[in-house]
């Protein structure tokens, strides 16, 4: 530890009458578990907050909708962008906590980050029809295309009531009883004999 690292409590210490080992033990003691426990709680709280926020967000967008047009189906909707924008929200707030966690234990990160961007890029592109389904669902959800209980023609064969719609998959029940589980990315067209 530089000179310039030691703080008010190691001077203190020092004027305490202990040695320098003593007094930057001490502060490495008395100091790092505090910054690391205020790391952590800010992180809770912005995370805490954050996805309240996020959810009064989406509900103050979705009350602005005369009564008439807000069926079940809105609400839904709602309720499932909602999470999904919470879900993400507290990833990059503990992401951010983690990294920031690391580097006060003192980590280096540079080899961490560089490493993490190389895995992503592998990751990403064995994940592309995962991602690409996810974002169909978000814009499937966005746009109304259909939801629970539509009748739709989707993809092939894959017809009939939809059951759940996910951001990854949409569940449909044929007339036969064939339940077909159609993943939102496959989705080019929607034919929706409900409306």
């Amino acid at each position: 530890m530089r000179a310039e690292d030691t703080g008010y409590l190691y001077d203190l210490l020092v004027e305490m009458g202990l040695t320098d080992f003593q007094a930057r033990t001490g502060e490495f003691l008395l100091v790092r578990p505090l910054r690391l426990l205020a790391i952590f709680l800010v992180a809770l709280v912005l995370a805490r907050v954050g996805g309240r926020a996020v959810r009064r967000l989406v509900v103050s967008v979705q009350m602005r909708a005369p009564e008439p047009l807000r069926p079940a189906r809105i609400d839904q909707r709602a309720t499932t962008i909602a999470e999904v924008m919470v879900k993400l929200w507290r990833g990059v707030v503990w992401g951010i906590a983690a990294l920031v966690l690391l580097g006060e234990v003192g980590i280096d990160l540079a080899p961490l980050l560089a490493g993490a961007g190389i895995a992503g890029v592998a990751i990403g592109f064995g994940a592309q029809s995962l991602v690409r389904d996810f974002l169909s669902g978000l814009f499937i959800l966005l746009e109304d295309q259909y939801g629970v209980g539509d009748e739709v023609r989707l993809v092939g064969d894959a017809s009939g009531t939809v059951e759940d719609v996910s951001l990854r998959v949409t569940r449909l029940r044929n007339e036969d009883g064939t339940v077909w589980f159609v993943p939102n990315g496959e989705i080019r067209q929607v034919g929706n004999r409900s409306r």
